[in-house]
């Protein structure tokens, strides 16, 4: 009789601690959800019009621009077109360097011969690091003198925490520096820019044709075509830069510039861009 009376004690023990488990648990708050992920490092807003910024986090902080290098690339040729020291339909011969290019390209070969305008329209539309490294070789002689130019123009414009060490923006060989550059600064050279309107032509381009219509261009700008009034500019990744966007749209007389640097997803970044773009154009 004791066994069966100390049996039937444990099992009543057994019963309620389980019943009481299922009580904790109803009344536990919900289980949080996962963190989403940050939509990016910096950003920055700016009112061209009134040369203001709107809205930034962490504006100054460094960061690799990735193939957004190129508008630094536009910048030095356009001033040289300005200056004409060149000009947009100079024949370019592709060197054996250029046709070695990697990552995005337009698949240059050696001896091929493009106009510097169909050249910038495949490094600022496709994002052509083959496209980008032909044109600084033809306008300075070689990349290496053509990064030169690159900085002294950024010195120029006041971009004080910029440094460039490549023409095309693609992550850097083992021993090179890495490029870098701010939110202030690619407001500075996107107001740059905005003094050229062939820039603005090429950058609002969703498609275009190159080498005698056999390779289509498609603007890597996902905010071109999808949000109303956006003709620009450049985005860039690669994994340690993530993705990176230097946006612009103008509505009226009105003209607004967005960077953002460091996103996580290409996705987040160009949703991002495009609420900012949306939210200060249309009020």
């Amino acid at each position: 009789m004791k066994k069966i009376l100390a049996a039937t004690l444990l099992i009543f023990l057994a019963v309620g601690a389980f019943a009481s488990q299922k009580v904790s648990s109803r009344k536990a708050g919900p289980v949080p959800a996962p963190k989403a992920p940050p939509v990016c490092e910096a950003y920055t807003v700016f009112d061209v019009a009134r040369g203001e910024v709107l809205e930034s986090l962490n504006p100054g902080l460094k960061w690799p621009p990735a193939s957004v290098t190129k508008l630094m690339l536009a910048s030095v040729v356009m001033d040289k077109v300005r200056k004409k020291e060149l000009s947009l339909n100079d024949p370019v011969t592709v060197s054996r360097a250029a046709a070695a290019m990697g990552g995005t390209q337009v698949y240059l070969k050696e001896k091929e011969i493009f106009s510097i305008e169909e050249l910038m329209q495949a490094a600022l539309i496709e994002s052509a690091n083959d496209a980008a490294y032909a044109i600084a070789e033809h306008a300075a002689g070689s990349a290496a003198a053509f990064v030169a130019q690159m900085n002294r123009k950024a010195a120029a414009l006041g971009m004080a925490d910029s440094e460039f060490h490549s023409v095309h923006g693609l992550p850097p060989s083992r021993g090179d520096k890495e490029s870098v550059t701010t939110c202030n600064d690619l407001v500075k050279l996107a107001r740059d820019l905005l003094r050229y309107p062939k820039i603005l032509e090429w950058t609002a381009t969703r498609s275009a044709s190159f080498r005698n219509g056999t390779f289509d261009l498609h603007n890597k700008n996902k905010l071109v075509g999808s949000v109303a009034g956006v003709d620009g500019l450049k985005t860039g990744y690669y994994y340690k830069a993530r993705f990176n966007i230097v946006a612009t749209g103008k509505n009226k007389d009105k003209r607004i510039v967005v960077v953002v640097l460091g996103s996580p997803q290409a996705r987040l970044r160009d949703r991002f861009a495009a609420e900012k773009l949306n939210q200060y154009l249309t009020h």
